[in-house]
């Protein structure tokens, strides 16, 4: 089986179950916008819109070297990353695949220089995880959702072929604060409603 081959058969395996995130938008698929840039310093720059954003792509060994997916995103101005879904076209190469955040438009290293701590989290899984919102699994902070922002993601899988993924990243509008007189007339509201109360119980 020659490489090209190869890889349309494994596109057509990544495609056949991505049919349950049909309700979100595709952002970026291997098989027809290209291959991930590998260079840490350099991603592919990819923009989400509000709603589910649908990233698919091919990691792990290959006949050149190991596949390494770098990608940085956008997450709009008002808006924030709800959550970070695995989708069902996911497999991988015998042991576990991996994606790690990074704050801003590139990775600050190279892959054989990161630290736990150079990155903002970063999670292990595998065809378990299907279905399962990974943003509270990153291995860093207590994740409620990521503000608006750059950040850059890299995606690779520990085994010894090559392996599938794709993410559904949800984006969200950010919660509106009510105002500060709001905050005061419901507060006297309250107020006002339990010196009621307190006065109903003692005329009793």
């Amino acid at each position: 089986m020659n490489k090209r081959l190869g890889k349309r058969l494994l596109f057509a395996a990544l495609l056949a179950g991505s049919a349950a995130a049909t309700q979100a938008a595709t952002v970026w698929d291997e098989s027809s916008h290209g291959d991930f840039s590998g260079l840490y310093d350099a991603p592919t720059a990819l923009t989400l819109g509000l709603g589910g954003n649908v990233i698919l792509g091919l990691t792990g060994l290959t006949p050149e070297g190991t596949d390494r997916d770098y990608f940085s995103f956008v997450v709009p101005n008002g808006a924030i990353l709800t959550s970070l879904t695995l989708l069902d076209n996911t497999f991988v190469s015998g042991g576990v695949s991996f994606i790690g955040l990074q704050v801003g438009s590139r990775f600050t290293k190279p892959f054989d220089q990161i630290q736990p701590g150079d990155v903002l989290g970063f999670v292990h899984y595998d065809t378990s995880f299907v279905g399962v919102d990974m943003l509270p699994l990153l291995d860093g902070p207590v994740f409620n959702g990521l503000p608006s922002g750059i950040y850059t993601a890299w995606v690779q899988d520990t085994g010894g072929s090559a392996a599938g993924y794709g993410f559904d990243f949800t984006v969200s509008a950010a919660p509106v604060p009510l105002p500060g007189a709001v905050w005061l007339l419901v507060s006297g509201a309250l107020s006002l409603g339990a010196l009621r109360r307190r006065r109903a119980a003692t005329a009793a």
